[in-house]
């Protein structure tokens, strides 16, 4: 991945899915596995998992992200920004680690970036917010999320499986070719 992508990537991916290892809450546990299958099979069945406490935050934000309805042009005009990124040279901040809330902050404080956001009819916000949902869609339709996480948002897998040479364009445009 260049740059740019790598890192709002790891902004808005890992840091949820890292911290959510621990992911469900404990009222969830008892049995329940990972709903993150997107193919329409059934999840795996096993032993209940003891996982360590999440934040409330992490939890708040993993769940925000996981729902988050992409609008249907929304891979489209995201490869047009990041490539437009790229082509200013626009980075964002390193919030690695950082929640979802501190991370648009910062992401908003970029010079240059609010505006090309804009132009492609984004804020900081849905940019990250967008962004964030479709790595963890992605993620959950290659199984490489842990288990316990909640389901990506029903609308979004269908557009998935609708546009998929839209998923496999705003992937190169992150620099990350699908496998």
């Amino acid at each position: 991945m260049t740059g740019l992508t790598a890192l709002f990537f790891s902004v808005a991916i890992v840091p949820l899915a890292a911290q959510a290892q621990s992911y469900p809450p404990p009222a969830y546990q008892g049995g329940v596995q990972s709903q993150t299958q997107i193919d329409g099979s059934a999840p795996v069945q096993g032993a209940p998992q003891q996982a360590p406490q999440v934040s409330p935050q992490v939890r708040a934000d993993t769940e925000r992200a996981m729902h988050y309805p992409l609008p249907p042009d929304f891979m489209t005009r995201a490869s047009a920004t990041i490539a437009e990124l790229q082509a200013r040279n626009i980075q964002p901040p390193n919030s690695h680690g950082t929640g979802l809330g501190d991370t648009i902050r910062q992401i908003s404080q970029v010079p240059g970036l609010a505006p090309v956001l804009q132009s492609h009819g984004f804020t900081p916000e849905s940019f990250v917010m967008g962004m964030t949902a479709f790595g963890m869609t992605l993620a959950a339709s290659n199984g490489q999320l842990p288990a316990g996480m909640p389901s990506p948002n029903p609308t979004n897998v269908a557009l998935f499986k609708a546009q998929p040479e839209q998923v496999t364009a705003l992937m190169q445009a992150m620099g990350n070719p699908p496998h």
